[in-house]
């Protein structure tokens, strides 16, 4: 969807501070916030959270964490006038979002499952 904003917003020759634009970059800020969150509170739920908490924490962290690293190289070339077959090549990069997020989900998963007491033994 922010593909599609960016692509009308350029082809509107819009400049960087008009609304969709500006959207896609809060967008990213808030990806990247919340997977910075996410982060912090899987290491303090790390072995001693409920279940729940450690699942949510783990998903939303992995589909932010994901969404806040393929969104930039997807979007780059709308930013850098790139066109034809790299724009097109980017989009491919769509398909990964499904994949790293269930690999990062998988990530903070297994990170928060682990012993904290045996951190402190090593």
């Amino acid at each position: 969807m922010m593909f599609v904003f960016a692509y009308i917003a350029q082809s509107m020759g819009l400049s960087h501070n008009e609304w969709p634009l500006r959207l896609i970059y809060l967008t990213e800020a808030a990806f990247v916030i919340v997977a910075f969150v996410c982060v912090l509170l899987a290491g303090r739920l790390r072995g001693t959270g409920p279940q729940p908490w450690r699942g949510a924490v783990a998903f939303v962290g992995g589909v932010s964490v994901s969404l806040g690293l393929i969104m930039p190289f997807e979007l780059a070339p709308m930013f850098f006038g790139v066109h034809g077959e790299w724009m097109m090549a980017t989009m491919v990069l769509i398909l990964l979002y499904p994949i790293a997020a269930v690999l990062f989900t998988l990530g903070f998963s297994k990170f928060m499952k682990g012993d904290r007491q045996s951190d402190f033994a090593n």
